[in-house]
């Protein structure tokens, strides 16, 4: 009777440790195809980066940027359905942006986990007319090829609020998309520039020992002293700023500047001497530098 109350315990023992290997096993064995798919495909449908993070193509640069985009997208894929195949491609049918869309990618394994091949993420070729760099969703990046995830993306000019001109562009790796931006010159322009100017302008009427250069300052103190000691400026009015309609070049002009020289004169005696100038200007180039616009005095 013992010998076979061992036995029982044994077989019993051996019964409950197979079923909790299987137990184990169904729980850490990576989902299949097709839940990830459809894992990748619901979250391009919520917005929810988060999940699509661990999915992205191997060696997928500026995350950063490409999350985002992406938040700041104006539509995303609705009304999914998809198949899968055996050699781990994915073909959705959607709709974005109330327009039919086809999504294709392709899964592979690695690391225990489903990764989406390089052609999940969309490419986007947009150009400006001004700057060097656009504005997709809610990320700033050059101008050229974007690589997205597949949605809607509002497409503006850079900087903002200083360059205008906006477009959509839907994307979703079936076929490679282009914006053209046909920028302009906003309202904002021309006030920032006269703010950058003033500040310009207060820097080159400081107290100084010469004629500060790329100030648009010419004083003929050379006139009446043989040597300049220093010189001081008093600001009656300062240029105002135009900008040219393409956004290149900026004229400030009509400030009134008095200088009071102060030096050896002619005789060799110490001297001062005050000019006014009625038309001090101040010209130069501008670029849009990213979120930015620089202007550049000659």
């Amino acid at each position: 009777m013992k010998r076979a109350a061992v036995v029982g315990v044994v077989v019993g023992s051996i019964v409950v440790t197979a079923g909790a290997a299987a137990a184990i096993w169904s729980l850490t064995r990576p989902p299949s195809i097709h839940t990830a798919a459809e894992t990748y495909l619901n979250a391009l449908s919520t917005g929810d980066f988060d999940a699509i993070e661990p999915m992205l193509p191997e060696g997928t640069t500026q995350v950063g940027t490409l999350e985002a985009a992406f938040a700041g997208a104006s539509a995303r894929i609705a009304d999914i359905s998809f198949e899968t195949r055996a050699d781990g491609s994915v073909t959705a049918d959607a709709t974005l942006a109330g327009e039919h869309a086809t999504i294709g990618f392709a899964l592979t394994q690695h690391d225990g986990r489903w990764v989406l091949g390089s052609d999940a993420l969309a490419h986007l070729e947009v150009s400006t007319t001004m700057g060097d760099s656009v504005r997709i969703g809610g990320a700033l990046v050059p101008a050229g090829i974007v690589r997205l995830l597949p949605a809607e993306y509002p497409v503006s000019a850079a900087p903002a609020g200083i360059v205008r001109g906006e477009a959509t562009a839907a994307v979703t790796g079936e076929s490679s998309a282009a914006v053209a931006l046909e920028a302009s010159l906003s309202s904002g322009a021309t006030a920032l520039a006269q703010e950058q100017i003033e500040a310009y302008a207060g820097v080159c009427a400081e107290p100084a020992t010469t004629v500060p250069d790329h100030c648009g300052i010419v004083v003929p103190w050379a006139a009446d002293l043989s040597a300049l000691d220093a010189v001081a400026f008093r600001i009656d009015r300062l240029p105002s700023v135009m900008i040219a309609a393409d956004g290149a070049t900026f004229d400030a002009t009509g400030g009134v500047l008095i200088a009071t020289a102060r030096g050896t004169a002619l005789d060799g005696t110490a001297a001062s001497f005050t000019y006014r100038a009625e038309d001090w200007s101040l010209r130069g180039s501008i670029r849009f530098d990213g979120d930015e616009m620089v202007l550049a005095v000659r």
